[in-house]
């Protein structure tokens, strides 16, 4: 179960990176474009889209390898015991904000499709794509705060605090 989640994780961070490249792919080729006096049609809009999949899809990937800013000024100051109950609260917390995040753009997603929305721009693509790169991205951290959750109620250090973060192997 432990590889599948990390095979996950870094797929997700993976596709975070495509589509970074891809914003910036757009980006320089509408610069050009411009530059020889035409445009690339929609590349704003692919580039929108395409910076919105890199922040949802790589949420998870970087909860994982500990790249998320993280306020721990009071957790870290607290005795032990309050420190560890922090921990379990707040992972907690974003597991169930994350997890009911997904199911609303899940929702959202699913509606899209059944009512064929397409988005706003000279190249029209269902709304569903997006907002479902979206859904999946949350879905994922929401999983990512839960496997956390799991490791430190099992009194082990959550992932983002570990020295190896990403290539734990222990079940």
């Amino acid at each position: 179960m432990r590889r599948a989640l990390q095979l996950l994780y870094a797929a997700s961070g993976m596709l975070a990176a495509f589509f970074m490249v891809l914003m910036a792919t757009l980006v320089v080729a509408q610069i050009g474009a411009r530059l020889a006096g035409t445009q690339v049609p929609s590349a704003d809009d692919f580039a929108r889209l395409s910076m919105a999949a890199s922040a949802f899809l790589g949420l998870a990937f970087a909860l994982r390898t500990g790249a998320h800013i993280r306020v721990t000024l009071f957790v870290e100051r607290a005795p032990p015991r309050l420190r560890a109950a922090l921990e379990v609260a707040c992972l907690a917390t974003a597991t169930a904000v994350c997890a009911w995040f997904a199911w609303a753009t899940g929702q959202t997603t699913v509606e899209s499709w059944q009512f064929g929305e397409l988005t706003i721009g000279a190249v029209s693509i269902p709304k569903w794509l997006p907002l479902g790169g979206m859904t999946l991205g949350i879905a994922l951290v929401a999983v990512a705060f839960l496997d956390d959750l799991i490791a430190v109620l099992r009194g082990r250090v959550p992932a983002y605090r570990a020295p190896s973060q990403f290539q734990q192997t222990e079940g």
